[in-house]
């Protein structure tokens, strides 16, 4: 596009903002309503952006137990790879473990009981010692289910020897481990 082209869109914007710019400027109705347009657009962008809530401590608490759950997971893969391995005949192993949820916490709570005029009130809270709950009871995830896959898993024995260290290992129901041949 050529020098005097740009300048003829140049001076065709201009003049549509000019007569923008002046009816906005005849019309109160149109300015009142520009106003209102533009508050929301701030108070929006306040609540949207500015003024986003930081994680609540129980859901940074949830963050951490689905983290280790997911650690818990992944090491407990490893250690029965590694047991079932030494199956004989069960020859390469891979193991996916699943669960159901993640790790539970049990905490020290303080009931206090207050004699009213309409009767006792009793109310518990958790203790905190320097603004941390106190964990009385760490609760390991129960696991949903067990996957394995080994070359040797196509003869009959070595399958029932999987199952029967998966069981032992772990306490998992027989209907919760699926085993497959590997190829």
């Amino acid at each position: 596009m050529s020098i005097k082209g740009r300048c003829i869109l140049k001076d065709k914007f201009s003049e549509k903002i000019e007569k923008l710019l002046s009816l906005i400027k005849a019309n109160r109705k149109v300015q009142i309503g520009l106003a209102i347009l533009f508050a929301l657009i701030l108070v929006v962008c306040y609540f949207a952006f500015l003024h986003s809530p930081s994680k609540s401590s129980d859901d940074q608490q949830q963050a951490v137990a689905q983290t280790s759950a997911e650690q818990y997971a992944s090491s407990l893969e490893d250690k029965l790879e590694s047991l079932l391995s030494t199956v004989k005949g069960a020859g390469d192993v891979t193991v996916v473990v699943t669960l159901e949820s993640g790790f539970e916490y049990i905490y020290a709570t303080e009931e206090i009981i207050k004699e009213t005029s309409s009767g006792t009130q009793t109310t518990t809270s958790i203790i905190l010692v320097d603004g941390e709950p106190v964990v009385t009871q760490e609760l390991f995830p129960k696991i949903k289910g067990v996957l394995i896959t080994a070359t040797g898993a196509d003869d009959f024995s070595v399958k029932v020897d999987l199952i029967t260290a998966i069981q032992t290992a772990v306490e998992v129901a027989n209907e919760n481990i699926t085993i497959l041949t590997r190829s």
